[in-house]
Order: C-alpha cells, then sequence, then structure tokens
C-alpha cells in the first residue's frame, strides 16, 4: 500500500465512523485535502435523501417546541423524545453522507454533555441538538458557548434556570469553567465561580423551552471574573463574559486539547495542540480553521491508529464496513450493541460526557463482547451484506481473505494477522467459513483501533 493511501485510510478512519469501500473510492478521487474541505461543508453535500427520510420516519424532528410539548406531555408520549433523537442519531452516524459534521454533533454532545433521563431533559435535550448543536458544529465556538448557555437544556440540567440573586447556583458557572472553556487547570479561582455564578443570575427558562432573562431576579451588583470587572447592566453582562472567555488563551488550548484527544491520540503531542490552540485563537474560534490545521498537520497524517474505538465507533464501522442496509433488525442490533457496551447517546450522567481515553474502554471482556458482536453480525447479514455476497464468489481461500481484506479493513492485515486468520479458517468447514473470517477480521485487535 502505498504511503499516500495509507495517509488516506487513516483520515476517513478519523473523520468519519468508519472507512468502507465507498469512502475509500471518494477519498482516492478527491485526494486528502480536498476530501477534508468537502466533510467541512456539510451544506453543500447531498445527503440522499436521508433526513427527508428521517422525517417521514420520524415526525417529532419536524415538530416545533410547543407541539412537541403538546405530543409529549399532554398526549402523554413521555418517552417519544429520547426515542426518536436516539433513532436519528444512530442512522445518522451510520448512513450519513455528512460524516465529519455528524462527528463533531458527537463531540460538542459530549462537550456541553446533557443527559437525557427523563421526560423534561429528553425535551430539552432534542431541542438542542436541532437547533443549536447540529447547526452549529462547525461554527465558531463563541456562537456555539452563547447558544449554550442560553439552552433550555442545559439551563435545566445545570439548575440555572433557578439561579437568582438571593441563591445563586454555582452549578453551571463551576462546569463551565471548568469543562466548557478554560479547563480544570484554566487559571480560575472558587471566587471566579462564585461571581461567574452572579452574573447569569436570572437566566432561566420560560415554557415551553425558550431562553428568558428574569430581570427581577438579576444580581445588580458588580462581579470581577478573572480580573476583569463587570458593571450592572443585566443580561449584557453574561454575554460579555462568555465572550471574554471564548477567547480567552485557556480556552484555546483546552478545546485543542480535546479536538486532538478525540481525532489522533489519547495523550497528544504538547506541539500539536500549540498548534491547534494557536489556529482557533487566530481564526476567532472557528472551528472549520481549526480542524483543518489539526488534519492537515504532518504529524497527524503520518500518526499510526492511536485511538481505540469508543463502543458506537465500533459498531457502526462493523457496519458501514458489511454495507448493510438500514431495516429494524440492523438498528436494533446497533442499539442493543452500545447498550451492552455502555455507550447509548445522551445517557452519560456526569456533565464531562462520554470518555475520551482508551483506559475507560479498554478490557478483556470489552474485547470479547466486540468480537461476539461481529461474528453475530456477519452471521445475520450473510445474505444481506453486498461485501459477504460478493465474496462468495470466489472459490479459493486466498482469493476470499483478499476481498474481505480489502474491503472490510481497508488498511491491510498485518502478516501476522493474516497468517492466523488463514490457519483459524482452514479449520472452519466451509459452511460458514466466510462469514466466520469476516467476523474474526472486524473483531480483531487491529479493527479496533482507528
Amino acid at each position: 500500500m502505498s504511503a499516500a493511501t495509507t495517509e488516506l485510510v487513516r483520515l476517513v478512519d478519523r473523520i468519519t465512523y468508519g472507512a468502507n469501500r465507498g469512502w475509500m473510492r471518494l477519498a482516492e478521487s478527491m485526494g486528502y485535502e480536498a476530501f477534508i474541505d468537502w466533510q467541512l461543508e456539510p451544506d453543500r453535500i447531498d445527503d440522499g435523501g436521508l433526513e427527508s427520510a428521517l422525517l417521514e420516519l420520524l415526525p417529532t424532528l419536524s415538530m416545533d417546541a410547543a407541539a412537541l410539548a403538546r405530543h409529549i406531555f399532554e398526549e402523554q408520549n413521555f418517552g417519544a423524545a429520547q426515542r426518536d433523537l436516539t433513532i436519528a442519531t444512530l442512522i445518522r452516524q451510520i448512513y450519513s453522507p455528512r460524516q465529519l459534521h455528524e462527528r463533531m454533533v458527537e463531540f460538542w454532545s459530549d462537550h456541553f454533555n446533557v443527559t437525557m433521563n427523563s421526560a423534561a431533559t429528553g425535551y430539552f435535550k432534542f431541542l438542542e441538538d436541532r437547533d443549536l448543536m447540529r447547526p452549529l458544529a462547525l461554527g465558531r465556538f463563541e456562537d456555539l458557548l452563547q447558544a449554550d448557555a442560553r439552552s433550555p437544556a442545559m439551563l435545566f440540567y445545570l439548575d440555572n434556570y433557578l439561579s437568582t440573586a438571593d441563591g445563586p447556583n454555582e452549578n453551571y458557572a463551576r462546569e463551565m469553567l471548568e469543562l466548557h472553556t478554560l479547563g480544570v487547570d484554566g487559571g480560575y479561582t472558587e471566587d471566579d465561580i462564585k461571581e461567574t455564578a452572579r452574573v447569569f443570575t436570572g437566566w432561566t427558562i420560560r415554557q415551553p423551552a425558550s431562553f428568558f432573562f428574569a430581570a427581577g431576579l438579576h444580581d445588580y451588583g458588580t462581579k470581577t471574573v478573572l480580573g476583569q470587572r463587570f458593571a450592572p447592566s443585566g443580561l449584557s453582562e453574561g454575554e460579555a463574559l462568555l465572550s471574554m472567555i471564548a477567547a480567552h488563551e485557556s480556552t484555546a488550548r483546552h478545546i485543542a486539547t480535546k479536538l486532538c484527544r478525540r481525532f489522533v491520540d489519547d495523550w497528544p503531542e504538547p506541539a500539536l495542540v500549540d498548534k491547534v490552540a494557536q489556529a482557533f485563537s487566530d481564526s476567532d474560534g472557528d472551528i472549520r480553521i481549526t480542524l483543518k490545521a489539526l488534519l492537515m498537520d504532518a504529524s497527524v497524517r503520518a500518526r499510526l491508529p492511536m485511538k481505540l474505538k469508543r463502543p458506537n465507533e465500533f459498531s457502526a464501522a462493523a457496519l458501514r464496513a458489511l454495507e448493510a442496509e438500514l431495516d429494524a433488525a440492523v438498528l436494533t442490533s446497533h442499539y442493543d450493541s452500545l447498550s451492552a457496551g455502555g455507550q447509548l447517546p445522551f445517557t452519560w450522567p456526569a456533565p464531562n460526557g462520554y470518555p475520551d481515553q482508551r483506559g475507560y474502554w479498554q478490557s478483556t471482556n470489552g474485547f470479547l463482547m466486540r468480537f461476539n458482536q461481529a461474528a453475530r453480525w456477519t452471521d445475520a447479514l450473510a445474505d444481506r451484506s453486498p461485501v459477504l455476497r460478493e465474496a462468495a464468489r470466489f472459490a479459493s481461500l486466498d482469493d476470499q481473505i483478499d476481498y474481505l481484506e480489502q474491503a472490510l479493513r481497508p488498511s491491510g492485515l498485518s502478516g501476522e494477522a493474516r497468517a492466523l486468520l488463514k490457519r483459524y479458517s482452514r479449520r472452519l468447514s466451509p459452511e460458514g467459513r466466510l462469514q466466520a473470517m469476516a467476523g474474526w477480521i472486524l473483531g480483531s485487535a487491529e479493527t479496533q483501533w482507528r
């Protein structure tokens, strides 16, 4: 395999939910940089009718806040928001051609985590995903931060909707400084948290689901955050504070570190973080420019796969590799694998989002579970996967292995893995051998990294 093809395989695996034959053909026809540019402009990508199909399948996706509230609370469809947002998310991650956009929606959903654990949080999160996360996922960071601070989902999840001058609630202030912007070592103090909480008093929710500044509940005293004095001015105090923090050097480094960790390595090189943070600052927090600086970096292009796939990445990648057509059985199987792996969308209970380092996901039982999942999928999809159907046309074992390797593992098998697969396959009866070999490739240790 040429160095250019190796780079492309790594790129596609990094910015999509898994490389397969079709996506490799696209990447090879465009080249490395053009493929990135294409994915960074999701509105220009023909989605093949996916969003229209989702709207037809899930009518809640097009309901406004009032209609959705009636559907959930008055008509007692209490699980509708959680169910439909989960279904739409799983389908988009596997089948949307706007793959980098979907990966960034997931990134920000972890970053600004809101747990769907009730009808109310499901309702708010559903609207936040559609009206905030998806439109702003590849925009400017400050726009996302300002919108998130006004999001009923976040106001409800971190209790800021209850924060008043007489009883300022510090939950949002603490998580905003530690998780959303500056980072735990970002240079703020406990006093900064208390003062920030005072700034956001009166930021609350108007039913059914819109932001409302309750002037009568706001603390109109002077506040000082990070050495900056904020004169009493009401709503604009919070807007000015968010703008200042979005442009802070620590925020640039915090966001850059998390992007490097998500796309490249659990422990990114400081020089890479510095470069990405500089791109973030120089572009006024433009996520497209920041991402491109990261993905075009020479060290990233040469970097071996260092990220253990999280459960949703592993499951989606296997189904994409098999080119499984969407149906209820595939969707249910994908959902069950995420439930078993502990990563159903929007259900992480803490404000920090699902872990993004291998230490949390790596275990002997976890690898065994993934191997078994891959074996079940190849058995179940034997007649429905184009890859498996086409592989069955080859008579010789070597030809079948060559074909499966090219289709299911575009980066190729190591010599040792290939020899092991051949020894394994010779012990199998012809009936079911193809599916077993495909399951072996998809569940192997090498395939679990991106």
